[in-house]
C-alpha cells in the first residue's frame, strides 16, 4: 500500500470514527430523555425506588449476546450511564454500583464498579466473587 493511499485510508477510518462518536453522543441523549419518562411515570418511593433487578436481569438477557461482546471497562461505562440517568429525577433512588455500596470491601477495579446484574450475565465467574452486603445478598438469588 502506498502512503498515499494509506493516508487516505487513515482520513477515511477516522471521519468514520469521528460520525460513529457522534451517534454515540445522540444514542446516549435519546436514552437519557427516554430514561427520564420512564422515571417520571414510576414516581416510586422509597430506597432504591428506580431499581427494578428483575427488570434489569429481563434486559440483559436480552441484550447478553451484545454485552458479551464488550471489554470489562466497555461494560463499565454501559453501567455507569445507566446508573447517572436512573438516578437523574431522584439522586439515591437507584444503587450506586461505582462507588460500591453493595460491597463488603469496595475496590477501584472495573468488575467492582459495574452493576452487579449485569456481571451476573456477562460474566458469572465474576459476579460469584463478589462480597456482597447483606442488603445485596438476594442478587445471587435472581
Amino acid at each position: 500500500m502506498s502512503p498515499s493511499s494509506q493516508e487516505s485510508n487513515l482520513a477515511q477510518l477516522r471521519e468514520a470514527l469521528i460520525h460513529l462518536n457522534s451517534q454515540l453522543c445522540m444514542v446516549i441523549s435519546e436514552r437519557r430523555t427516554i430514561s427520564l419518562k420512564i422515571q417520571e411515570l414510576k414516581k416510586g418511593h422509597g430506597r432504591f425506588s428506580h431499581f427494578d433487578p428483575e427488570r434489569e436481569i429481563l434486559v440483559f438477557g436480552l441484550l447478553k449476546n451484545d454485552l458479551e461482546q464488550l471489554s470489562l471497562k466497555e461494560l463499565l461505562s454501559f453501567s455507569l450511564i445507566m446508573e447517572d440517568q436512573a438516578m437523574a429525577l431522584a439522586p439515591g433512588s437507584y444503587p450506586q454500583w461505582s462507588s460500591g455500596t453493595h460491597l463488603e470491601s469496595p475496590k477501584l477495579d472495573a468488575a467492582h464498579q459495574v452493576n452487579p446484574l449485569l456481571l451476573k450475565v456477562t460474566h458469572p465467574d465474576l459476579f460469584s466473587r463478589l462480597n456482597l452486603v447483606a442488603d445485596f445478598r438476594f442478587l445471587k438469588d435472581l
